[in-house]
């Protein structure tokens, strides 16, 4: 970023015309990026959904669980953060658990619609 002296203070001075790359290459203004962005958003599958949350859930459980192992290293005056952060790895792990029997289920529903689809084109 090109910089300029002013009075012995550094200013950043900030380019407002960046472009983004869509995958064929083709630059795109802050405004198309912006709605390929919101359509790409709005057509998520159900599994990319359960995928992102369980990638979610397992970066919380993890901070939990090191904000117990601190509360646990200063339990003389932590000891009530251990106790809400033990009751919250316990929450979090029960929705870790839940989304992946949720994405279990999608997965075998998209294996047997695949099987059934099979099955009808073959007789045919």
């Amino acid at each position: 970023m090109p910089l300029k002296i002013k009075e012995n203070k550094l200013i950043m001075k900030l380019k407002r015309n960046y472009f983004w790359k869509d995958k064929e290459g083709n630059e795109l203004s802050f405004n198309e990026f912006i709605e390929k962005w919101k359509s790409g958003v709005t057509n998520i599958t159900p599994i990319q959904k359960l995928k992102t949350q369980l990638l979610g859930t397992k970066i919380t459980l993890l901070g939990i669980f090191l904000g117990l192992c601190v509360s646990v290293y200063g339990w003389n005056n932590l000891w009530w953060v251990g106790i809400i952060l033990t009751g919250a790895f316990i929450n979090t792990a029960v929705q870790y658990l839940g989304l992946k029997q949720q994405l279990n289920m999608l997965k075998n529903m998209e294996q047997y619609e695949e099987e059934d689809l099979g099955d009808i084109l073959n007789e045919e």
